[in-house]
């Protein structure tokens, strides 16, 4: 009985795979456009900033210097 359980067992999942394997249908979705790179036009540079003010730490004062 057992021997009997497995077989259809093994049959019925051999089916299965089997109708899943021929039941996928291909895609029928449009193309799809070809991808493109947008560039964006290259504009004035910002002018550069004036935060360099040399070294400032001095010795013996007191804070985050």
């Amino acid at each position: 009985m057992f021997d009997f359980k497995q077989r259809l067992m093994a049959v019925a999942i051999g089916c299965f795979l089997a109708a899943g394997a021929f039941a996928q249908k291909k895609d029928e979705r449009p193309p799809k456009p070809p991808n493109t790179v947008v560039v964006a036009p290259k504009g004035e540079k910002p002018p550069p900033s004036n935060n360099n003010q040399g070294d400032k730490k001095q010795e013996g004062k007191k804070g985050k210097n």
